[in-house]
């Protein structure tokens, strides 16, 4: 292909670019003038619906409660399986058995200490 029919093309492809930019940057000034406009307005929606009024859905409460259970356990239970191959680590005399029983403790403190994290 010939630089003449490149440049062609490259125009060809450039000549509806500045429209779409256009439209592209008053759809941005449209939304940042909405948003600096009412940034609360979608809380005065659910409000007005009577979104913050009572308690929390039954069926979505249990399911988490059971959620956090089943996690519980099985960080529960995959922890003890660490524990024990450390364990078995320090009996056959592995050289990085220290190592890993370090990190454990580290992993089971940040653990026990992930809810005050979070909060």
């Amino acid at each position: 292909m010939s630089a003449q029919a490149r440049r062609r093309q490259l125009t060809i492809r450039l000549r509806g670019r500045p429209a779409a930019l256009a439209a592209g940057a008053l759809a941005a000034m449209f939304l940042a003038a909405m948003l600096t406009r009412a940034p609360d307005a979608h809380l005065d929606a659910l409000q007005a619906a009577g979104a913050f009024k009572g308690e929390a859905i039954g069926g979505v409460a249990s399911f988490v409660e059971k959620l956090k259970g089943n996690l519980v356990w099985l960080g529960g239970t995959a922890m003890g399986l660490v524990i024990a191959v450390v364990g078995i680590m320090f009996m056959a005399g592995h050289s990085r058995a220290h190592d890993l029983a370090i990190r454990t403790i580290v992993g089971l403190a940040i653990l026990a200490s992930l809810s005050g994290i979070i909060a």
